[in-house]
């Protein structure tokens, strides 16, 4: 039980329930406590209203008395209070408690245990294996993390030699070529990489990258608000005709005998078998060619021969010395293809000039091919890629 209350004294009065205290604490009592007058005499704390006042049940019975001795005893449950209390919080935090196992009880905490296994922030970096970069400062110098900005990405940021540069973007998909084909503008996808310089205005380099139209590769450099894009020609744009000469690539079938013809080129990259006697490159998946006869071959599955630019060429020999043929086309309304090849022959007029023109047929050399170039159906446009932009 705990200690009695007997701080001060107090001032009783026969049938009166209010004792008036002097140099009393009856605020550490409660309701409910048993208060012990100066007659011996047993009473029931009703209302331990400050320090110096506090009213009895029931009314004083013994003899009016002031400045006399008292006794107050805490006996109000405290005990079964105290221990409603802590049963409570075992049932709320016991599980987690135990849960902590030995934890509990340590004052540094293993790296096995969740914890970092020092006591100093030195030392808990060490064992978490985080390096001298976590405490270093952000800037340029050596010793010194670099942001965002610092690295060239993001928006654009004068940092130290201005010759360098100081953004990298990668602009959201929607570019590409305009029909002249020297400038871009919005299509269906497409990304922009622009490294600018710092400054105002729009000084810099920019790089194009699509598959749409064509595999298109290009650059720019300086104001490149004004400059026009270079094309870079590469092989997938591109396709090298029978006597080595780079030309501007769309479908293409390659004409030659593809079991018996001496050069080991006419596969090259992305040419596949198109039957017996041709090969397609990529972008010309689907087309087929057979031999009717001598000299005459039937290409089937294109929408037939290109819109624009070249169509035919004839073969050559594989140093682009001389031509070994002379070609000719006729297209039918459902798009198939009929190339013809004929011996060259030379005419001498009677003014003893030489006219060259068709002889007989034949067939496409073992040391050539006939590139025709052809037009494909539009193929469905993906979705255009999400990409983060700054």
């Amino acid at each position: 039980m705990a200690s009695w209350f007997a701080e001060g004294t107090v001032t009783v009065t026969n049938g009166n329930a209010v004792v008036i205290g002097v140099g009393t604490k009856f605020s550490n009592c409660r309701a409910g406590d048993m208060f012990v007058g100066p007659d011996n005499g047993i009473y029931q704390v009703i209302n331990p209203s400050s320090d110096t006042s506090v009213s009895i049940s029931p009314a004083y019975r013994g003899a009016t008395s002031a400045g006399a001795a008292y006794g107050i005893v805490p006996v109000n449950g405290y005990p079964k209070a105290l221990a409603d209390a802590v049963n409570l919080m075992v049932q709320q935090w016991g599980a987690t408690l135990a849960g902590l196992g030995t934890v509990s009880t340590e004052n540094v905490v293993p790296i096995t245990k969740g914890g970092t296994g020092a006591a100093t922030q030195a030392a808990a970096r060490a064992n978490l294996g985080l390096g001298s970069v976590a405490t270093a400062a952000f800037g340029t110098q050596n010793g010194q993390a670099l942001t965002t900005p610092m690295l060239g990405l993001g928006a654009r940021a004068t940092i130290g030699n201005s010759s360098i540069y100081t953004s990298m973007n990668v602009w959201e998909t929607g570019f590409g070529v305009i029909a002249d084909g020297t400038q871009f503008r919005p299509v269906t996808y497409g990304t922009l990489l622009n490294l600018a310089f710092p400054g105002e205005g729009n000084l810099g380099s920019q790089l194009w990258m699509g598959t749409s139209p064509g595999k298109t590769l290009g650059f720019r450099s300086g104001d490149y608000g004004t400059e026009s894009f270079n094309f870079v020609y590469h092989t997938g744009n591109t396709t090298r005709g029978s006597g080595g000469v780079l030309s501007a690539a769309s479908p293409i079938m390659r004409i030659a005998c593809v079991a018996t013809s001496e050069r080991r080129d006419l596969q090259e990259e992305t040419f596949v078998p198109a039957g017996e006697w041709g090969v397609v490159n990529s972008e010309a998946r689907g087309v087929t060619v057979e031999r009717v006869s001598v000299g005459e071959y039937k290409i089937a599955g294109s929408l037939g021969l290109a819109l624009e630019g070249w169509r035919t060429q004839d073969p050559c020999s594989p140093d682009g010395g001389r031509t070994l043929g002379v070609t000719e086309s006729e297209q039918s309304e459902d798009g198939t293809v009929i190339i013809r090849l004929f011996k060259q022959r030379w005419t001498l007029s009677d003014e003893g000039e030489m006219f060259p023109g068709r002889g007989a047929p034949m067939d496409v050399p073992l040391n050539s091919w006939i590139d025709v170039r052809l037009e494909m159906p539009k193929a469905e446009t993906p979705p255009p890629m999400e990409v983060a932009t700054e």
